[in-house]
This record gives structure tokens, sequence and C-alpha cells, in this order.
């Protein structure tokens, strides 16, 4: 109370306006500072740890790739395929360095995971590099030995190891957005704590400096004024001792009591020798009177009506602020909104990549029924050249038959040559035919002899084709399983991204809850603009005080000069 009475009128205001500002000014900055701290936090999460997610999935695509190329490698027979699949792994490998790399920047939380998955991945491809480098020395079946040994056990354990650390990464962005939910909240709820109880301290203290430093001591010199108006020139002005302008006035009012009081007993001195003269000098003493406390007064009452409109202008101000705080708020949460609808787009594409995923499956068991179907094929072909093989053989048998035939033709005409040259010239024509069958039957011989030197070849060549049919049937097999275990890893591809779709639906939520915290934070600017009005109302009643009391001074100096 003894510092309200030493402070002026408008430091006094401008305390308790100061006060409000503060608070106002606290729970804004309060409000920017968490809301910017939590879009940040979230901007993290959805541009480093989401992303991380699909890095894994696609550094899982790779591997795959790589051990279907070296598989392509050692069951190509053409040296232009061969060399075609080991392009591809060449250019598969840098890609998946690449992403790996990428995984350890978006994921450092999870880096003792990855730094096991990159070793496996790195002894996949020294042991994929080995396994290729036997196939195109021509040694297939060592090079499919080392992929079914060494590069197959690697290639399903980085699918595992690669799987589970998609679903810890899931995992842990799932409870990065509940943590910041939970902050959102939080920041909410103390946000409309702090501001109820900002604008309930400063709407209390704004009226108790306007009680009790203004109002309350000017209705007190108000009070005295009225009855020194009405002849009380006595009475008692306690706010004479005030330091603010209410003092300066009690001080003046008691200056021009004590005036009074000398003047009063001059004249009663003088009553008795002239009363003309001594009322004459009165009505002049009390004009002069007048005019000394209405300049005196006139300031002071100019001075706090002066305060009060410019309380009245400050309180309007305030009211805007509150106004355009608010109007930011509904930018903010027009923001707020912007970003659920850039999740939302994310979403879309995450269900896009999911039904890619799924042709891709439908393609891998597509191709693995072109295998079997492959390997239908290639039996039917070795059944054809078996059946080829056991024709030849017969033809074989006929082609001896044949021969035998004409070793006996060959007797036949020797004798018969016998015979004409035991004939003499009677068996010279026969002699010749019998030459002739001779010769014949030579050429027969011959004819069968090149006919079964060919039907060997061909039944050597039938052998061999009967081999590689079978070989390659082999592969074909294996390539089969190859597709079945691609169809097996899209269709986990398949899950994840159904997962991640899930995720980013989750973050949408947490972006519809900031729009509704920034709301809450309007609300409480709207609350703000609330009170500036009731110091306005405040201001505008100090106003009316002030009028009150310059008609009262006026009044009491229309009485002075009268009197």
């Amino acid at each position: 109370m003894l510092l309200l009475a030493r402070l002026k009128i408008l430091p006094k205001l401008s305390l308790a306006i100061g006060l409000i500002a503060l608070t106002v000014g606290v729970c804004i900055w309060y409000a920017q500072a968490r809301m910017t701290r939590i879009d940040d936090a979230y901007s993290i999460y959805i541009v480093r740890e989401a992303r991380a997610e699909a890095v894994s999935r696609r550094i899982n695509r790779l591997v795959i790739e790589l051990n279907y190329w070296v598989y392509r490698t050692i069951a190509e027979i053409d040296p232009e395929q061969i060399t075609a699949a080991n392009a591809a792994f060449d250019k598969v490998l840098p890609r998946l360095n690449d992403e790996v790399k990428d995984l350890k920047d978006k994921a450092p939380t999870f880096q003792t995971e990855i730094e096991s998955l990159t070793r496996r991945i790195e002894t996949l491809v020294v042991e994929a590099t080995e396994a290729r480098r036997q196939a195109m020395a021509g040694r297939n079946s060592v090079a499919l030995d080392a992929m079914h040994s060494k590069v197959d056990p690697l290639f399903f354990a980085i699918a595992k190891d690669n799987g589970k650390l998609g679903d810890d990464i899931a995992a842990y962005v799932s409870r990065a957005s509940d943590d910041l939910t939970d902050q959102t909240n939080a920041t909410r709820y103390t946000l409309m704590g702090f501001s109820a109880l900002g604008m309930l301290i400063g709407l209390i203290a704004a009226a108790f400096i306007s009680m009790a430093g203004i109002t309350r001591p000017l209705g007190s010199l108000v009070g005295v004024l009225e009855r020194m108006a009405k002849g009380e020139i006595d009475a008692e002005i306690r706010e004479a001792e005030r330091g603010d302008e209410i003092g300066a006035v009690g001080r003046a009012v008691e200056g021009i009591k004590a005036m009074v009081t000398k003047k009063a007993a001059e004249e009663a001195e003088r009553k008795q020798i002239a009363d003309a003269a001594a009322a004459a000098e009165r009505k002049r003493t009390m004009m002069e009177l007048a005019d000394s406390f209405e300049h005196a007064v006139g300031g002071i009452v100019g001075l706090v009506s002066s305060a009060a409109t410019e309380l009245q202008a400050t309180a309007q101000q305030m009211t805007a602020t509150a106004t355009e705080t608010a109007g930011q708020s509904n930018t903010v949460a027009a923001a707020a909104e912007e970003a659920a609808a850039n999740v939302g787009t994310v979403a879309a594409a995450a269900e896009e990549l999911g039904a890619s995923i799924q042709e891709i499956g439908r393609q891998v068991h597509g191709s693995a029924d072109l295998a079997q179907g492959a390997v239908g094929e290639a039996d039917q072909t070795v059944r054809l050249v078996q059946v080829m093989k056991t024709t030849s053989a017969r033809i074989g048998d006929m082609v001896g038959l044949i021969s035998t035939i004409a070793s006996q033709t060959n007797l036949l005409a020797l004798n018969a040559t016998i015979e004409a040259a035991r004939a003499g010239e009677a068996g010279r024509g026969f002699a010749v035919v019998a030459a002739e069958v001779k010769e014949l039957a030579n050429q027969t011989a011959r004819a069968a002899d090149d006919i079964v030197s060919q039907i060997g070849e061909i039944q050597g060549v039938t052998d061999q084709a009967a081999t590689a049919i079978g070989t390659m049937t082999d592969r074909i097999r294996e390539i089969d399983m190859v597709a079945a275990s691609i169809a097996a890893a899209v269709e986990q591809q398949s899950a994840a991204t159904q997962e991640i779709v899930r995720n980013v639906a989750q973050a949408s939520i947490g972006t519809g809850e900031v729009t509704s915290n920034i709301a809450g934070v309007a609300h409480a600017s709207e609350e703000t603009g609330a009170a500036a009005s009731q110091v306005l109302s405040s201001a505008s009643e100090l106003s009316r005080q002030s009028e009150h009391l310059s008609a009262e001074v006026h009044r009491f100096l229309a009485t002075v000069r009268a009197a």
C-alpha cells in the first residue's frame, strides 16, 4: 500500500497492463517454442526413421537381385547371356552399397544392428563373387555347391535380420509418435493452466491497483472536497501524505484550507474596522484562492484524464494484439492441416508401393509356373531323345542285317564266277553278271558300314543331348526354388508396406492433434482479448471518475467564488 501511494498514476496503470502483457507474452513464447520443437521432432521422424524402413526394404530387394544374377551366371550356357548376368551383378552392387550407407545415415539409433547386417552383406558379396568366378571358369558344380552351402544361408540370414530391423524401426517410430502426442497434450494443458492463472493474477492485480491506488483515495479526496464545499473547512485531508497525483491534489487542498483559515482569521480581526472593506477583500481573496485552486487542481485532473485516455488506448492495442495472435494461431492450424494432408499423400504413395509389390509377387509366381512348365517340357524332350536312341539302335541292327546279306551275296557272286570259269565260253555272260553282283554287294557292304558309323555318331550325340537336357532340367528346378524364395520375400515386402501405411496413418492422427492444440492457443488468445476488454472498461470507469472529480472541483470553485 505504501508503494502504491508513492507511485504516480501512469506507472500504476502501466504496472497492471505490463503484468497482463507479460503473462500473454510468456504464454505465446511457450506455445511457439513447444510447437516448434514438436514440429521439428515430427519432421525428423518422418524424414529420417520412416524413410530408413523403406531403405531396409530396398536393401532386401537388392540382395535378392544379386543372388538371382549369380544363379543366372551359373545356369546360362550362352556366353553373351553369362556376360550380361555378370554386368547386371556389377551394376546392382554399387546400388546396394549406397543403400547401406543411406541406412546408416537415416537410422543412427540402430547402428549396432546395421553394422551386423553390413558385415553379413559384405560376406555374401565375397562368397557370391567367388561362386560367380567358378561359374565363369566353367566349374558350375563347384559354383552351385558354394551357393547352396555359403551364399544361400547368408541370404536367408540377411533377409531375417533386415526384416527384424525394419520391424524395430517401425516400432521405434510408433513409440516416438506416441511420445510426441503426450508432449503435445502436456503442452496444451500447461498452456491453458498458465494462461488462466496468469490472466486471473493480472486481473486481480489490475483491480487491486485501480481500487487501492486510484479509485479509493480519489473517492476519499472527492468526499473531502464535498465536505469543504459544504463549509467544513477543517476537514482532515489524509491524501496529502501520498506521493502520487492524488497526494498533490490533497496537498493543494491542504494549502487552500490553510490559506482560507488564515484569511478567515484576518477577516475576523478586520471585521470590526470595516465590514464592507472586509467583505470586498474576502471576496477578492476567495476569487484568488479559487483561481489558484483551479490552476493547481485543474492540471492534476487533466493529467489523470490523460492517463486514463492512454490506458484506454493501451487496452485497445492489447485487444488488437490478442486478435492478431488468434489469427496467427489459425494460420499455424492451417499449416498443421496441410502437414496432415502431406502425411495422407505419403500414405497413398505407400499404398501404391504395396500394389506394385503385389504385382511383382504375381509376376514371380508366373515365372515359377513357367519354370515348372519348362521342367515338364524338358522331361518330355528327354523321353523323345530316349525313343530316338532306341530307334537308332534298331536301325543299326537292320543295317547289320543288310551287311550280312551283302556278305552272303558276295560269296554267291564268287561262287557264280567260279562256276562261270568252269563253263568256259558259255559261262562268260554269267561271269559278267556275277562280277556286277559282287561289285553291288561290295557297295552295299561299304554303304552299310557308313550307315553304322553315322548311327554311332547319332547315338553319341543323342547321349550328350540327354545328359545336357537332364542338367538343364536340374537348373530349371533350382530356378523354380529361387522363384519360390523370391515370392516369399515379396509377400514379406507387401506386409511391411502395409505396416508403413498404418504408421503414416498414425502420424496423420498426430498432426490432427497438433491442429487441435493450436486451436487451444487461439482460444487462450481470445481470453486475453476478453481480459484486455475488462482493462478497457476499468480505464473508462477511471475516466468517468476524473470527469466527476473535475465537476466537483468546478462546483467547489463556484461555491467559493459565490461566497
